[in-house]
């Protein structure tokens, strides 16, 4: 049976913890459980499927990364618009959110993180402020990489 490694987290003065549980569940909870299983079932499913497809195929310069936001502000196929849920397996908890966007935005983050936290690799995640100094970019999710050294260490 193969182990689930823990989640670590980087905070903004290089510390790191390892997060086995989702903060705050008993609240998540209170919002997932809005939605019926079986649709909770396809939104891990995705989230586990574009997490598998960036593990299971690195980027030559990034590794295996990704973000929040940007995934959650993909292009909707069907209207076109970047965000929009409508129609998606995502739709649901935008939803149980009461249709309010941020609070959805913050309810995907932590379906991210919850499956994130179940998975075999590691994955580091990290928030900053900019996301991107550089380029003077702030995304409102974590972004998170897989921890290529841990896993070969397991």
């Amino acid at each position: 049976m193969e182990m689930t490694m823990a989640l670590k987290e980087l905070n903004d003065t290089g510390g790191m913890h390892e997060v086995r549980a989702l903060p705050h569940k008993r609240e998540f909870d209170r919002t997932w459980h809005q939605i019926p299983r079986a649709e909770r079932a396809l939104i891990e499913r995705e989230i586990n499927r574009r997490l598998d497809e960036l593990s299971n195929s690195p980027d030559a310069r990034w590794g295996s990364i990704t973000n929040t936001s940007i995934e959650g502000g993909r292009v909707n196929e069907l209207t076109g618009k970047p965000g929009d849920w409508t129609g998606t397996v995502f739709d649901p908890i935008y939803i149980a959110c009461g249709s309010h966007e941020e609070r959805a935005g913050k309810f995907f983050g932590n379906v991210w993180k919850s499956v994130i936290i179940s998975r075999a690799e590691t994955w580091i995640g990290i928030r900053f402020d900019p996301t991107f100094p550089n380029r003077g970019i702030t995304l409102g999710g974590k972004t998170y990489f897989v921890d290529y050294s841990a896993s070969k260490e397991s």
